[in-house]
């Protein structure tokens, strides 16, 4: 049972540096904050992949997206439904890293799982650096795009790369690296509580993705009142900790043909 073994010790360990630590010590919340910066930032990502897959599986359209350090990002999308564009989004990071984490101790075999992981950093690299290809003549919203945009794509493509390496790598540390990218995942989707919070309008003149939600169910996302708007994200916020929850329950119920 060294898989599960792992898990649980992954799970304590992120748990206590993400969210504990930073309770007891609020002085070190700082260096946790940055220690964690790369797994929050690549929650980023997928939150926006997550706007983008679930665009095309709705039957729209996933132009691109952007991201900045620090900053949050923005999907480009068009048609399909705007709630599962959104709850792509907001429930992403937490749905991949509950796949991962099923993949890690349940599957016979993690090289496809890792192939998987590979592609789809590699397709946020594509999909961040389109807007270079595109006539911005014909996207009005590439206005606000700038090529310095294109430095958060490091990020997918490190992730890629590192991914990739893995496959070297002997079966008991592909599923150790499936496992930590899964836990760091459903953290960082988790975490983004403060954001699925935010009823204020944000600094770029926008809404956050739950506002703009819960107004598919009112009218205009600056009319929501702060019932509703409290209403789905608490939902939202429920979503995220039942899948957390039943994930890791599931990838701790080991097959017994795994050792």
């Amino acid at each position: 049972m060294i898989h599960r073994k792992m898990l649980i010790g992954l799970i304590a360990f992120f748990f206590i540096l993400w969210f504990v630590v930073p309770l007891l010590f609020p002085f070190a919340a700082r260096a946790v904050f940055l220690i964690t910066l790369p797994a929050r930032q690549l929650g980023v990502y997928v939150h926006e992949m997550g706007h983008g897959l679930f665009s095309v599986i709705s039957g729209g359209r996933f132009h691109w997206f952007e991201m900045e350090l620090m900053q949050g990002g923005v999907a480009i999308t068009s048609g399909g439904s705007r709630l599962l564009i959104l709850l792509g989004g907001l429930l992403g990071p937490t749905l991949f890293g509950v796949v991962l984490l099923q993949a890690s101790t349940r599957a016979a075999n993690t090289r496809w799982a890792l192939i998987s992981v590979a592609a789809f950093f590699a397709l946020g690299v594509y999909f961040m650096a389109k807007p270079l290809f595109l006539d911005r003549a014909r996207h009005a919203m590439l206005g606000d795009w700038s090529p310095s945009n294109l430095l958060m794509a490091l990020l997918p493509a490190a992730a890629a790369l590192f991914t990739i390496k893995m496959m070297s790598f002997s079966d008991r540390w592909q599923r150790f690296y499936l496992q930590a990218l899964g836990v760091l995942m459903c953290f960082s989707g988790f975490s983004d509580t403060r954001y699925i919070f935010q009823y204020a309008q944000l600094p770029n003149g926008m809404y956050s993705d739950t506002r703009v939600a819960a107004s598919l169910f009112w009218g205009a996302p600056e009319s929501v009142p702060f019932w509703l708007f409290f209403f789905a994200a608490t939902v939202i916020s429920a979503l995220n900790l039942g899948l957390m929850f039943w994930g890791g329950y599931r990838a701790l119920r080991l097959p017994r043909d795994l050792p």
